[in-house]
């Protein structure tokens, strides 16, 4: 599909299928009133279905009303709205995501899921947001859990979980064109069809693709050269064999490239440049789940997935990694007053990390090189959860554990103990305990990182290269929750969190004592030795430091008219490190802002018509690396749509209203000039048939 121009292509597609499939119809002007989403199943803090009132955990979720109104088309963008959760745009196909601070390119501490599927990188235990894509029309919901979910979903789920759910097969049948054209996103498509499979079950298939213009750089005001364009296909059959059954198999493909404006460090003149870049990256996954029901109280689901990324990354490194994983997982309520949860997985993951100098002066050095350069890591695991309940609709009692093995450090314990209590039926409150830990990655154990090169100076007889390698263990989290949802009446709920988390071993660097290279005799004598070419500052790294942070995010959902409806998001947080001797924290204590907050309205003044206010506050980062800043920034996205047929919907949408241009974070390693996200208005066609 590369090269191929996105609309274009889509319009065609449903041209020709056109006739196949049939109209659909629009629903109320909300989903689901306030009763329903209350009531919402969710899957992701237990393993299994439970409403979103009666979880003893600070859940949010994002459902399909939330996402078409939002106006937001990637990932991240609709992870604003919820309390706890910091997003800051980096470039064009760049962002920092994290849950409860500690925010970054390479955030490490939150887990993300698609379907169930783990999409983190053991390159640097983070994710890559820019491959992280799906049709969004066919998201059913996204779940977003604040704190740790390691018990049940092992590594990396220490400050938080995000699972992208999306739409059964058979919720998706006809078919569906959506075409998007603006200032930011220049072209957009996608063309969805679904069928029924005979008696079987049902299947969809969809293509879409992208052209996405480049930010501005701070310094010059100039073009960022950071355009995006990705293209991408998928199926999925949702199949009942026989009664007791269901099988889900799909699948993904995607190709593309992002600009990046790149900062390069040399041992010779001129010491420091900004280059730009291409990453070029490419991957596919699968997904297979059987499910099924052995009686009236006991089931299992039986998950495999296999994801394949490839991604040559200028400057930084070319990566090939292919993942296999397998999840069983038994549910029995045999036991009257129990409802136990019992699982096994196994996952390996086998890379590729070497260096790449695609368009790039040889002389360069590289951002980070990786010992051994290809390499396998299993992670395995057994867990155990049960909701005893104590008292019959009121109290449920939550135990549970995960035992988990890694190559790095061997054997990890993470318990977590819940408790419920559900006074009245519009009321919960819930409370828990519960440890998780930050398994190391590629680049912690056997990876060098050149960081920046400073040129010569009348003091500094030779360029200083900054550089860091060692290796750093597990990290570790104990967090304490608690939290009250309370819906007041039939118009207003509210879901209020507080949480204190206790951290241990943080990954630190400390400067060692600078030496000639070469020789590694001491600075003062690089005068006096030939040959010698510059003077290396490592930064050793290890685990030497911890912190606490405690925190409160406040959900307000009211619904004055039926018509009418407000969406509020409060979140406050502060963090505190301690580091020990002369370590510093890699992960930095300011890199969240201490107040955030987000206001959605939605308004219907007719059923064909909606009309969208979303105005969000991100407060002031004192720093988010080397002792670098960002303002804080009030932005302000409005949307209008009209459905002139049940069958159509046309939408124009603005992004950012309140400035011209503004920025919103940049890499903490310092790999990306400051970049400034403009503002954009996009229009967008929706055909059901």
């Amino acid at each position: 599909m590369t090269g191929v121009r996105p609309v274009a292509l889509a319009l065609a597609l449903a041209a020709a299928f056109a006739p196949m499939a049939s109209p659909g119809a629009t629903g109320d002007l909300f989903d689901l009133d306030l009763t329903e989403v209350l009531s919402l199943e969710i899957t992701s803090v237990s393993k299994k279905p439970q409403t979103v009132s009666r979880a003893a955990a600070a859940v949010h979720v994002i459902t399909p009303d939330d996402i078409r109104r939002s106006g937001a088309t990637a990932i991240p963008e609709l992870l604003r709205m919820v309390p706890g959760v910091q997003v800051g745009q980096i470039s064009s196909s760049v962002w920092a995501v994290s849950a409860r601070g500690l925010d970054g390119r390479f955030t490490n501490k939150l887990l993300v899921l698609v379907d169930g599927r783990s999409v983190y990188s053991p390159s640097f235990s983070g994710v890559y947001w820019d491959v992280q894509d799906t049709a969004i029309e066919d998201i059913e919901r996204i779940e977003v859990i604040r704190g740790p979910g390691a018990t049940l979903w092992g590594a990396n789920a220490v400050n938080g979980v995000v699972n992208i759910i999306t739409k059964s097969a058979a919720s998706t049948q006809g078919g569906l064109l959506s075409v998007r054209a603006g200032s930011m996103e220049r072209e957009a498509a996608l063309v969805r069809f679904g069928g029924k499979a005979g008696e079987l079950g049902s299947w969809r298939v969809y293509a879409k693709g992208f052209d996405r213009d480049a930010t501005v750089q701070a310094a010059t005001g100039a073009d960022a050269g950071d355009d995006w364009r990705q293209s991408r296909a998928g199926w999925r059959f949702d199949l009942v064999p026989g009664a007791r059954d269901a099988l889900t198999i799909q699948g993904d493909y995607y190709t593309g490239r992002a600009g990046e404006l790149t900062n390069l460090n040399f041992l010779t003149p001129p010491f420091n440049a900004v280059a730009r870049t291409s990453v070029k990256v490419d991957g596919a996954n699968l997904l297979l789940r059987w499910q099924r029901e052995l009686s009236t109280s006991d089931s299992f689901t039986l998950q495999a997935t296999g994801d394949h990324t490839s991604r040559d990354w200028p400057v930084h490194f070319d990566e090939s990694r292919s993942t296999w994983d397998v999840d069983f997982q038994y549910r029995s309520r045999r036991l009257a007053g129990h409802d136990l949860v019992a699982g096994v997985s196994y996952r390996y993951s086998h890379d590729s990390l070497s260096r790449t100098d695609t368009g790039m002066l040889a002389a360069a050095l590289p951002f980070a090189t990786i010992t051994p350069s290809s390499a396998g890591r299993k992670l395995s695991s057994v867990f155990l959860q049960d909701d005893i309940t104590l008292v019959p609709e009121k109290v449920i009692f939550t135990v549970g554990g995960k035992l988990e093995r890694n190559d790095y450090t061997g054997v990890e314990f993470q318990p977590n103990l819940r408790l419920l209590w559900t006074p009245a039926q519009s009321t919960s409150v819930w409370g828990s305990v519960a440890r998780a830990v930050r398994t190391p990655s590629r680049v912690d154990q056997g990876g060098v990182v050149n960081f920046l090169v400073q040129a010569p100076s009348a003091t500094l007889p030779a360029p200083v290269l900054f550089q860091s390698t060692g290796e750093a263990g597990a990290e570790s989290l104990v967090a304490y929750e608690a939290g009250i949802k309370h819906r007041f009446d039939a118009t207003l709920s509210g879901d209020l969190s507080v949480y204190y988390n206790d951290y241990e071993k943080l990954r630190t660097g400390e400067l060692l004592d600078p030496v000639c290279m070469p020789s590694r005799a001491a600075v003062p004598l690089c005068l006096f030795i030939p040959g010698q070419t510059h003077i290396l500052q490592l930064t050793r790294v290890a685990n030497d430091a911890s912190g606490h942070s405690h925190g409160a995010e406040l959900a307000l959902d009211w619904r004055p008219a039926s018509s009418l409806r407000f969406q509020a998001a409060l979140t406050f947080y502060r963090m505190k490190m301690i580091e020990a001797g002369k370590a510093f924290t890699t992960d930095r204590e300011n890199s969240a802002p201490r107040r955030q907050a987000s206001l959605r309205m939605a308004w219907n003044p007719r059923r064909d018509v909606d009309v969208d206010l979303w105005l969000r506050q991100v407060g002031y980062l004192s720093d988010i690396g080397y002792s670098f800043p960002m303002a804080a920034y009030t932005e302000l996205d409005a949307r209008l749509a009209w459905r002139p047929r049940s069958d159509v919907e046309i939408a124009l949408v603005g992004h950012n209203l309140l400035h011209k241009r503004h920025a919103e974070f940049k890499s903490e390693s310092q790999d990306v000039p400051q970049l400034l996200m403009p503002r954009a208005v996009v229009a967008q066609l929706i055909w059901k048939f």
